[in-house]
Order: structure tokens, then C-alpha cells, then sequence
């Protein structure tokens, strides 16, 4: 049986959530904003928070974001 490849326009079709990156280790939700100058940002406001698909919601992407701003409890929220 051969399976069809889905493109990732397909993908994100058939998966259309979107997601925050948050970290409540100190408490205060702590959001990943979008990059400024090609830095890690960071927010309190859940509405400046970066937007993910469902093709960044990766154990790749968050190791990256934890080793990156050193908060170790991050996680991807569905919004």
C-alpha cells in the first residue's frame, strides 16, 4: 500500500491550530515573542506571544527555545 505524501499547505489544511510557546516556572505565565534584531524575545502579554503551526509544535523547536532562553519547563499551549 503506498501512502500519499501531504505538502505542508496540505498539512496545515488538515491541522489548523495554532499554538503559544509558555513557561510558568516562576510562576507568571512567560510567553516566546517573535524575534527583534534576530534575538529570543520574551512577554508577559499572552496576546504578543509568537504564533506557531502545527509544523513548529516540535520537541525540536522547543529544545532549541530551552536551550536558547534557559527556561526549562517551556511547552507549546494550543490557543
Amino acid at each position: 500500500m503506498v501512502k500519499k505524501k501531504l505538502t505542508a499547505k496540505q498539512f496545515l489544511q488538515l491541522n489548523p491550530n495554532q499554538y503559544i510557546m509558555v513557561t510558568y516556572e516562576f510562576g507568571t505565565p512567560i510567553y516566546i515573542a517573535p524575534l527583534e534584531n534576530l534575538r529570543i524575545q520574551v512577554t508577559l502579554d499572552e496576546n504578543e506571544a509568537e504564533l506557531w503551526s502545527a509544523l513548529d509544535n516540535s520537541p525540536t523547536k522547543l529544545q532549541y527555545h530551552i536551550a536558547t532562553t534557559g527556561y526549562k519547563e517551556l511547552k507549546f499551549e494550543k490557543v
